[in-house]
């Protein structure tokens, strides 16, 4: 049974990663990089920090904490506890998207390549994080940042970085991640709320 969903993990990854086009090339590059999206979140938090509620504030603080939190959970905790090694090390014929360039990986590439971990995928728990807890505290700015976490979650597969697994795991993980955070600050909330009604 194991077995099975491994095979199917693996043909399911072949059938993304090599339905390959020069336009969606481009799309998937600039979605999985972090760096495009970091100056729009950080100015729209900015600024929801500056002209929102302090209920809002709040959220938003917290929400940064989580990023921080479920970026370490993934990449020091549970990567390494599974120990998955990524699929351009393990196959062959994987598009790899890597140093500003596509390589076609072979057994001479994954025996100089640099040996890196799969499970889950930070991109996608991060991302699946934020969606779960935003979609806890505000309910729509969560609906409209789901389907930018499945497309960064694709992304990633279509890269070449991770498993289909990889990324399920990386919803699995930042639901529940998400749905921690979402407690911790309607606790918080609360309290705040009994202490400081006048301000929140």
């Amino acid at each position: 049974m194991v077995d099975w969903i491994f095979q199917l993990d693996k043909a399911l990854f072949f059938m993304i990663n090599r339905a390959h086009f020069p336009f969606l090339n481009t799309v998937m590059i600039k979605v999985s990089d972090f760096s495009f999206w970091v100056p729009i979140i950080a100015l729209f938090i900015v600024y929801r920090l500056v002209r929102g509620t302090n209920r809002e504030r709040l959220m938003w603080l917290l929400g940064i904490f989580l990023v921080v939190t479920s970026d370490a959970l993934c990449a020091r905790l549970l990567k390494p506890l599974f120990g998955r090694i990524r699929p351009y090390e393990a196959l062959d014929g994987v598009y790899l998207f890597k140093h500003s360039k596509w390589i076609i990986t072979d057994p001479h590439f994954r025996k100089a390549i640099a040996g890196t971990l799969s499970w889950p995928s930070c991109h996608a728990t991060n991302c699946w994080s934020v969606t779960f807890y935003l979609l806890g505290t505000k309910r729509l700015l969560g609906l409209f940042f789901a389907p930018i976490a499945l497309l960064v979650s694709y992304s990633r597969i279509y890269l070449g970085v991770h498993y289909p697994l990889d990324c399920l795991g990386g919803v699995l993980v930042g639901a529940i991640w998400g749905g921690v955070f979402v407690i911790v600050y309607r606790i918080i909330l609360s309290n705040l709320d009994k202490r400081y009604s006048d301000l929140f």
